[in-house]
């Protein structure tokens, strides 16, 4: 018999998870996400951005990943929803206090202190810009990169995940 009219193998299907169930009730292990990428746990995982050595840079970057993929998180399903939710909700915070901290510093009150409005014993803008500037350089992006790992080393357990479930009415 020769090579080519030797039966060959059927192809076997590719396993695909089960469609989810109607209630919280029928769900199995099964139908939940286990991974970082199925559970919404990857956005948080971005917080490791927070490693970039620039000040400013890190916060900057991990704000941005964390929000855009966090909203991309939400199409998934309702674990990644909700942990995806948040971690967009983290980044658009940290990305609005790096915003206003650079606006406020570059935009504001350098061309009014070269424009001699603002004296140099104003202490005024200390009030702003040391709790922002904080923020920017060192609690955001320690924040950041302690919800990155946690985010990586603790998986959803299968009581939360149906909790989470349940509650997107499922």
């Amino acid at each position: 018999m020769s090579q080519q009219n030797a039966p060959q193998p059927a192809p076997q299907p590719v396993p695909q998870r089960p469609l989810l169930p109607q209630t919280s009730a029928e769900l199995r292990p099964e139908h939940l996400p286990t991974s970082v990428g199925d559970d919404g746990r990857i956005a948080w995982a971005l917080g490791l951005l927070g490693f970039l050595s620039f000040p400013g840079l890190a916060i900057l970057a991990t704000s941005i990943a964390m929000l855009i993929t966090g909203l991309v998180q939400r199409k998934r399903n309702p674990v990644a929803r909700s942990v995806g939710t948040r971690a967009a909700l983290f980044g658009a915070v940290s990305l609005l206090v790096t915003i206003l901290f650079f606006g406020f510093g570059f935009g504001v009150l350098i061309p009014l202190g070269e424009a001699g409005i603002i004296g140099d014993d104003t202490i005024w803008p200390a009030f702003i810009l040391v709790p922002l500037g904080l923020w920017v350089v060192v609690a955001g992006p320690i924040t950041a990169i302690v919800m990155g790992i946690i985010a990586l080393a603790k998986p959803f357990s299968p009581e939360k995940l149906q909790a989470l479930y349940a509650k997107a009415g499922r």
